[in-house]
């Protein structure tokens, strides 16, 4: 990616990243990955903590991008640039979202064979 067109995108859209950004970081819940769990200690509650940070974000992130992204390309009217950007939010938003239900199904099929 060249980076002076992501700089020009940074500088066009630095408040919608912003405000997005901020919302990630309320609604995620950073103390997730600071909190152990019962009977874990060391790296396998660095990891149980980073699979937990992971899913959050994945979740809620995916959520808001959904919600932006439907709002932003459904309000766009002839705008094309507004259109096709929401269009992309809406994409990454349920793909992040199809990713986290897939995780979750990955990790219990992975259980299931370890308890069988």
């Amino acid at each position: 990616m060249n980076t002076a067109l992501a700089m020009n995108f940074l500088k066009k859209h630095r408040t919608s990243v912003l405000i997005g950004l901020l919302a990630v970081i309320v609604f995620v819940d950073p103390v997730v990955a600071q909190t152990a769990r019962d009977g874990t200690s060391g790296l396998e509650g660095i990891m149980a903590n980073l699979y937990d940070t992971v899913l959050a974000v994945l979740k809620y992130a995916g959520l808001i991008g959904l919600a932006l992204g439907a709002i932003v390309w459904l309000t766009a009217r002839k705008n094309s640039d507004r259109a096709e950007n929401g269009m992309w939010l809406v994409i990454g938003g349920a793909s992040m979202t199809v990713f986290y239900f897939g995780i979750n199904i990955f990790v219990a099929l992975l259980e299931w064979i370890a308890t069988t």
